[in-house]
């Protein structure tokens, strides 16, 4: 069973992972990759990491669910758990929104987007996350590997 720490713990865990630069797709930053596919979605992207599947179903959102369903299991087996007993588990991209103000000593570049990781158990113990970011999307920005 797991206790809400360790729900908590491997939300934040995870979130910190999904929205860090080593997370990425063919050497693009994944967050990038998934902003282009997601334009045709109505900029929203949606993790189901039980199941390894996305909405938009679209090569690199097919390949990062099963990533990050994946990396789910690892977490949860560091706590002696696994994904059976969970009842949710859902990460939710939002590119596209309104301009935010700037923080003050931080270099931002790009449009901001939200990032949800919704853990639940069985038994009811639910933890969501959410953060706020900037991003830009791959086709415009590029990556020096591939010019």
């Amino acid at each position: 069973m797991l206790s809400r720490y360790k729900l908590r713990h491997t939300t934040a865990g995870l979130l910190d992972k999904f929205i860090g630069r080593n997370n990425n797709y063919e050497w693009y930053w994944a967050l990038g990759v998934l902003y282009t596919e997601a334009r045709a979605a109505a900029n929203r992207v949606e993790f189901d990491l039980l199941a390894g599947t996305a909405q938009p179903a679209t090569p690199a959102c097919a390949s990062l669910a099963r990533t990050w369903a994946s990396y789910l299991k690892q977490a949860l087996h560091r706590h002696a758990a696994s994904p059976e007993d969970l009842a949710v588990a859902r990460l939710s991209v939002t590119f596209g929104l309104p301009a935010v103000p700037k923080r003050p000593g931080y270099i931002e570049y790009g449009d901001p987007f939200l990032c949800t990781l919704h853990l639940a158990s069985h038994d009811g113990r639910a933890c969501v996350r959410e953060r706020t970011e900037h991003c830009v999307p791959h086709e415009e920005f590029g990556s020096p590997w591939h010019r």
